[in-house]
């Protein structure tokens, strides 16, 4: 993928753990992507009113506000509503079936920088 196609594509990289943040951020800039980060769900959705967004990656468990109630919140709203969001975790998720539909691609933590770049690639029509 041609770096340059990616430079027009911004990613929200949401995630409470800041070293885990900025090997998401590192993975995506050196492949062209444009990054902005936020510590948790509220400064996400912060970044969000504040920027031009077009795919977010998120944890689920952060303080203030989880991926869950930032997922539900931006889906509510029909001005992001069709941002796809990319989640990462290492929470058990076999309960929670019905709320993972609001994200596009599901990775479980650890997961590889190859895993990270192919899920974002796919949601932003790249591959």
């Amino acid at each position: 993928m041609e770096a340059a196609l990616r430079s027009a594509t911004t990613v929200l990289v949401v995630e409470d753990n800041a070293d885990a943040r900025e090997i998401f951020a590192l993975t995506l800039n050196a492949h062209g992507y444009r990054v902005i980060e936020a510590e948790d769900g509220e400064a996400g959705l912060e970044r969000l009113h504040a920027e031009k967004v077009d795919v977010i990656v998120t944890d689920l468990r952060m303080p203030r506000m989880d991926g869950f109630e930032m997922a539900s919140l931006i889906k509510q709203n029909d001005a992001y509503s069709h941002i796809p969001i990319v989640v990462l975790t290492a929470t058990p998720l076999a309960d929670k079936a019905a709320m993972l539909k609001q994200f596009a691609v599901l990775l479980l933590k650890p997961c590889s920088a190859a895993d990270l770049l192919d899920a974002v690639d796919k949601v932003a029509g790249y591959c």
